[in-house]
């Protein structure tokens, strides 16, 4: 091989490694960056876009939270975070006057924890043993069948922990149509008042004899939901011990 040819080659050679080495040392670096900053772009359009929908759903939560806080402001009323037996009992002497009557005596017991309702089981088909076939004339006269119970629903976070019951009873003086206007009133009030028992006595005139009024007795439960950050502390460690 010619002295010419050799230098030719050697330096085709040189050029290549020089290409080579550029690549590596300069363009190989360039794209792996705009590689980099691509995935990067891609990553905060991303965040931007669930930035935006997030703040597309807060507006919205706003124009409805002066709604959001009446509507809070009225279950807390209707259940409260204490017993405040005073100003129930001002609400029921409210509804009785409003209603002409007089409330001539008031007892609440201790309160309890709540215990969540359990569902009871179905009963097994056939249970019971067999049942015989009705006739066709005794199917065409059979009683239509129970109406269904309402399905049960309970909460997770309204557990024995933060939520209890405290019993009451309240007797009103006054005629029938009386007692009902004062039902009305107590199940539309602010408190949330169960009523489950009505008893009712008839009362005796000044001379003995019967009176239109009649004493009238309403039992039932009144509700304290606490709310402090312990109380759901110990219904997340309550739920989770479960779970």
């Amino acid at each position: 091989m010619s002295r010419n040819r050799l230098s030719l080659l050697l330096a085709v050679l040189a050029m290549a490694v020089v290409a080579v080495g550029g690549f590596f040392l300069a363009v190989q670096p360039q794209l792996a960056q705009t590689a980099a900053a691509h995935t990067q772009t891609a990553s905060v359009e991303q965040t931007n876009d669930t930035s935006r929908s997030e703040l597309a759903r807060l507006r919205e939560q706003a124009a409805d939270l002066p709604a959001m806080k009446r509507e809070l402001s009225t279950r807390a009323t209707s259940v409260p975070d204490s017993a405040r037996l005073s100003a129930f009992i001002d609400e029921l002497n409210a509804t009785a006057a409003a209603a002409g009557m007089q409330v001539s005596s008031f007892t609440a017991s201790d309160a309890t924890a709540y215990s969540p309702a359990v569902a009871a089981e179905p009963a097994a088909a056939g249970q019971g043993g067999a049942t015989p076939s009705a006739s066709p004339s005794a199917t065409a006269g059979a009683a239509p069948s129970a109406p269904q119970a309402p399905s049960l629903v309970t909460d997770a976070a309204v557990t024995g922990q933060n939520f209890s019951v405290i019993p009451v009873t309240v007797a009103v003086d006054g005629s029938f149509d009386q007692a009902l206007q004062f039902v009305k009133g107590v199940q539309s009030g602010d408190r949330l008042f169960l009523i489950t028992t009505v008893s009712s006595a008839e009362r005796s005139g000044d001379d003995g004899a019967a009176s239109s009024s009649s004493s009238w007795t309403f039992g039932g439960s009144i509700y304290v939901l606490d709310r402090s950050p312990d109380a759901a502390a110990d219904t997340a460690a309550a739920a989770s011990t479960k779970g």
